[in-house]
């Protein structure tokens, strides 16, 4: 079941890269309403979309893992790179300061023996006062973070996933 679930949740997301990629060359080749429904349905559909599935799956990768004996050389070179990758990131400073909160988190987690690493990333940008509830989330393409940044941690990810 978990298997399965994991390979549809991939195809979905495969899918809705397509789109929206397409969707982006939509936006930036065309000008006025094409453009602007373009960009609507990224922000509306798409983006939503993806964000959901890739929490899911996340989320069931998070729930089997201790199912799975990961080797301890295995485990060590995924945390030191998590660890490097992170210093490197607060280096850089690419990312909000609420981000690079998280990540510094996360490094400091992996740095106690026998602690969980489970930090949820969320952030919101308030837009008028705070007597109103209008806000913008920021939005960041975990894939693409995780590859970019954590390119071992997201192989095993995906090795993990092909063994449930």
């Amino acid at each position: 079941m978990t298997n399965n679930r994991l390979h549809q949740i991939e195809d979905h997301l495969n899918l809705l890269r397509e789109q929206q990629a397409s969707l982006e060359r939509e936006a930036l080749l065309t000008t006025g309403l094409p453009k602007t429904q373009a960009e609507q349905r990224l922000r509306l559909e798409i983006k939503p979309k993806i964000r959901d599935y890739e929490q899911e799956y996340w989320q069931i990768l998070a729930e089997n893992a201790n199912q799975l004996n990961i080797p301890e050389p295995k485990a060590e070179v995924i945390v030191a790179e998590l660890v490097e990758s992170v210093g490197r990131l607060e280096v850089q400073q690419d990312y909000s300061a609420e981000m690079m909160q998280v990540l510094l988190e996360l490094r400091d987690k992996l740095n106690q023996p026998q602690a969980p690493a489970a930090i949820k990333v969320k952030w919101a940008l308030s837009a008028i006062p705070p007597f109103v509830s209008l806000a913008t989330e920021g939005e960041l393409d975990i894939e693409k973070f995780l590859q970019t940044n954590f390119p071992t941690f997201r192989n095993w990810s995906k090795v993990l996933a092909k063994k449930l």
